[in-house]
């Protein structure tokens, strides 16, 4: 960690002391350091248009087979995956009763696999799936172990004998609406935006910094790379997460 990453490690700190409604904004950024592959980034899993269009909801539609086929190496890597200290330190700040909820752009559940509480999954998760034709929901574990394992080919629904869908949200696909307006009503009366690993490109997600910031709330940003809300940002700790996770951790278990 360089020295002007502690002293904005230290500035950070000193935001989330001073606040009590904060709401966290976490993005690939907080998946990748456990061990869970990047969409966006240069190499990451969007560069392969061939998979972008599997994965997408006419895709899906299409083929599913080549749908969970093209899917299982994502999924697996995600069921492997363990929550990391910085998704531990947001369960840290809700003990506290600091921080009031949690808006995430992943679909891994590892907030909640942390002990997260009020989690707001704007892409969905991929640990439930449902009926497009019926609306019937599922838990998907057994079946994404039944694939991994040549049993299955595709999930059906055992009423329509119809595909089952993941709760993800694809291409193509709207956004969860009640998780959308819980995220954006969160951000509209936080005092305190944490942003955790997000590039802030992927829309309607990255206008929830600046709702927080409209209303007044202080916006932390930690990532790797520059966003384009660093100029509206009280603090920019420009490092790796878990460094900064570390510090911070530490400063809220004392």
């Amino acid at each position: 960690m360089t020295m002007n990453t502690m002293v904005e490690t230290e500035q950070a700190i000193s935001i989330i002391r001073k606040s009590c409604r904060i709401v966290a904004l976490s993005g690939a950024g907080i998946s990748t350091e456990a061990g869970i592959p990047d969409f966006r980034s240069s190499g990451g899993l969007w560069e392969d248009s061939v998979l972008m269009d599997q994965l997408s909801l006419s895709g899906f539609k299409r083929d599913p087979e080549g749908f969970y086929r093209s899917s299982m190496n994502l999924f697996s890597t995600i069921g492997h995956a363990r929550p990391t200290l910085a998704h531990k330190l947001l369960v840290r700040l809700e003990e506290l009763g600091k921080l009031q909820a949690v808006v995430t752009q992943n679909i891994d559940g590892l907030h909640q696999a942390a002990g997260s509480k009020m989690v707001y999954e704007l892409h969905g998760t991929y640990h439930t799936g449902h009926c497009p034709a019926c609306g019937d929901r599922f838990q998907m574990a057994g079946f994404y172990s039944q694939i991994q394992n040549g049993e299955l080919k595709v999930p059906l629904c055992p009423k329509c004998v119809t595909s089952i869908k993941p709760d993800i949200v694809l291409f193509e696909d709207l956004l969860p609406a009640d998780a959308w307006e819980g995220a954006a009503d969160s951000a509209s009366q936080c005092d305190c935006m944490l942003v955790f690993g997000s590039s802030l490109v992927v829309y309607p997600a990255a206008e929830l910094p600046l709702i927080a910031a409209s209303n007044g709330a202080a916006l932390v940003i930690v990532n790797l790379e520059k966003t384009a809300y660093d100029g509206m940002a009280r603090v920019v700790v420009r490092g790796k997460l878990g460094e900064f996770a570390r510090s911070a951790y530490a400063a809220f278990c004392e």
